[in-house]
């Protein structure tokens, strides 16, 4: 089992707890072994040290490794948690990377927020992915659709008012990324958190 992830093949490869299967290491969620409840953290940014077990970053592999025992075997014990709770856990880290890349992106100023600066951008062709607001109303259709038409991407990513708190504003419905580095990361990191919260 793969996750569509784009360039993995170089690096190393890992087996998944859930499915068995043999992936490119960043084609995997890893979580790692704590002293501590739930004894297991998951490490979105690939950053912390010690022992880990490795899973598809879907609800499906991941309950498959709480179930089949996958997670008991490096933890040599019952995993305390369920599977909602390890997928909320990992959601959110996916979630918190996605609004960190926003956050650069403006940063950087590449990003277009607000429908006009959006429909200016799509107009201009230098939108790399399309980000919206869950409870985004209004014209969030025509722009998704001319999105799509351009073959960009579309990343649905939390509310009108936590969009706006990154960008300093009351509510965003709305943005574009312009960058097409950061508009990768973003869009892997949105799906990631939506395949782990989504029941297969």
């Amino acid at each position: 089992m793969t996750t569509g992830d784009e360039g993995h093949t170089a690096s190393p490869a890992r087996t998944c707890a859930g499915c068995r299967g043999i992936d490119a290491k960043a084609g995997l969620l890893r979580f790692v072994v704590a002293p501590v409840p739930p004894f297991l953290i998951p490490d979105v940014s690939d950053k912390l040290g010690g022992r880990g077990v490795s899973v598809h970053p879907t609800r499906k592999c991941l309950e498959a490794a709480v179930r089949r025992g996958g997670f008991a075997k490096v933890l040599k014990r019952a995993v305390p948690v369920g599977t909602d709770e390890l997928a909320r856990l990992a959601a959110e880290q996916y979630t918190r990377r996605a609004e960190s890349l926003l956050v650069a992106a403006r940063r950087a100023n590449v990003i277009a927020v607000g429908t006009d600066a959006v429909r200016e951008a799509l107009r201009e062709g230098k939108v790399a992915a399309l980000v919206v607001a869950a409870d985004a109303a209004g014209r969030r259709e025509e722009l998704e659709q001319s999105a799509e038409r351009l073959g960009k991407r579309c990343v649905v990513l939390g509310t009108k008012a936590s969009l706006g708190q990154l960008f300093g504003r009351d509510e965003v419905g709305v943005a574009a990324v312009l960058d097409a580095g950061i508009a990768s990361a973003l869009t892997r990191a949105a799906a990631r958190a939506l395949a782990l919260l989504e029941a297969e």
